[in-house]
């Protein structure tokens, strides 16, 4: 009994000992704690990390870049745009070998780069940038040598994997304030798979969508004094069944958005 027992035991700290080495394998790199084998480690603080889809031909991505452990040599940034789903190339942008720096890159000469222009961008698309960290040593570090843990958290501002989102412009040309009017249709007849449509009046969001028959209407009262609204449309399933129009508190009508609406309205 035991010998069965330290046989028990031996296997248990066996595993707990490789799962310890995997661990060390997924995350080997130390950011700040020794400063002999620190991983050459950059942060970047955007100015904004959400830019309305209106402003794009006008925006850059700025912010500043920081190496906190002054253990790196250079850091590149690389491009890439998520357009309706669908990953364009990935392209260099620039290379930093001062910290901390700031950069300022237009948009637009990033769409020019990869073959595009800013009006090909809609709102809900990605502009995902990658960084790749060279240390003093000749140590190169990308997304891949973190985890979760650091990749994932905001506060970290992490250089390596970073997305800024593209937001739909607000409402201009019409009367904000009033009744709207959203009418449905599913040209199938069951619902709308997911999909909804939403209102985000200053800063504050309601989707609205039905799950069964082929219409619905909604109602959206935009209450005086209101500074902002933003109107979106997110895809569910089916999107050759999906149309709506919206008409204003003038009575202007807008639309009919579908078969396969897009994501911004304006």
């Amino acid at each position: 009994m035991k010998s069965t027992s330290k046989y028990i035991l031996g296997l248990f700290l066996a595993v707990l000992f490789m799962a310890a080495c995997e661990d060390d394998d997924k995350n080997p790199l130390n950011i700040f704690e020794l400063e002999n084998s620190a991983a050459p480690y950059v942060r970047i603080k955007l100015d904004e990390s959400i830019v309305p889809k209106g402003e794009l031909a006008n925006s850059s991505l700025s912010g500043t870049v920081s190496a906190p452990s002054n253990n790196v040599a250079s850091w590149d940034l690389s491009v890439t745009m998520e357009l309706g789903g669908v990953s364009t190339d990935t392209i260099a942008l620039t290379t930093i070998t001062n910290f901390p720096s700031d950069i300022s890159i237009p948009y637009s000469e990033m769409a020019s780069a990869l073959g595009i222009s800013v009006d090909d961008i809609s709102g809900g698309d990605f502009i995902r940038f990658l960084g790749t960290a060279t240390g003093m040593d000749g140590s190169v570090v990308t997304v891949d040598n973190f985890s979760p843990t650091v990749t994932g958290q905001p506060e970290q501002l992490q250089a390596f994997n970073f997305i800024v989102l593209v937001k739909c412009s607000p409402m201009s040309g019409t009367t904000i304030p009033g009744t709207w009017t959203i009418e449905m249709e599913d040209l199938f007849g069951d619902g709308w798979d997911g999909a909804f449509v939403t209102f985000e009046i200053d800063g504050v969001a309601t989707n609205y969508t039905f799950a069964a028959g082929s219409e619905a209407t909604f109602e959206v009262d935009v209450p005086a004094g209101t500074a902002e609204l933003v109107i979106s449309y997110t895809s569910g399933a089916f999107e050759e069944e999906h149309v709506y129009t919206i008409e204003t508190p003038d009575g202007e009508v807008l639309g009919p958005f579908g078969p396969f609406p897009s994501p911004c309205i304006n």
